[in-house]
């Protein structure tokens, strides 16, 4: 459980940033053959996802070897995250199966699914981040946690209007 909830948090935030740069690069090419363009977008995504998720680890790494009891404190630090788990696994859930109703579905269906199910999620989303980072701090008066979780989120926001304005301001 300690290594699986840091792992599980990563990678559906690692997820999200190749998404989020794909979202970025959405709209900007009128070529019809986009694939290579969006594959390009979805790595800077996940690049500055990663290097964004740097600033948490850096908190971590930086005060949990001068605690007076690291394990404990890193037990916080996984209840916490176990519990931004709680809010963001079912959202997950319900993006990956709307994503594979587009992937499969006929056209008319696939446009139905954006309308329904990925546009308000893609709205929803920032939301979704807050009541988890909420969800996750409440119970725990750790400034460590706190400082983590809000970092975390902010990370995980950033990505998108980040790649956005670095690479896909002007349509190209």
């Amino acid at each position: 459980m300690t290594v699986l909830v840091p792992l599980s948090l990563g990678t559906l935030a690692l997820i999200d940033a190749a998404l989020a740069g794909f979202r970025a690069a959405t709209g900007r090419n009128a070529r019809i053959r986009k694939r290579a363009y969006y594959l390009t977008a979805s790595r800077r995504g996940l690049a500055s996802g990663a290097a964004g998720l740097g600033l948490p680890a850096l908190l971590i790494a930086a005060t949990l070897p001068f605690s007076s009891d690291p394990g404990a404190r890193y037990a916080g630090l996984v209840g916490a995250g176990a519990r931004m788990l709680q809010v963001l696994t079912p959202f997950a859930v319900v993006v990956v199966l709307s994503l594979l109703a587009y992937w499969l579905l006929p056209m008319r269906g696939s446009t139905f699914v954006i309308l329904i199910g990925l546009g308000p999620f893609t709205l929803a989303r920032p939301a979704v981040v807050l009541v988890a980072v909420v969800w996750s701090v409440a119970p725990s008066g750790d400034w460590l946690v706190w400082a983590v979780a809000l970092a975390a989120a902010v990370a995980v926001l950033a990505v998108e209007p980040m790649v956005h304005r670095r690479w896909y301001r002007n349509p190209g």
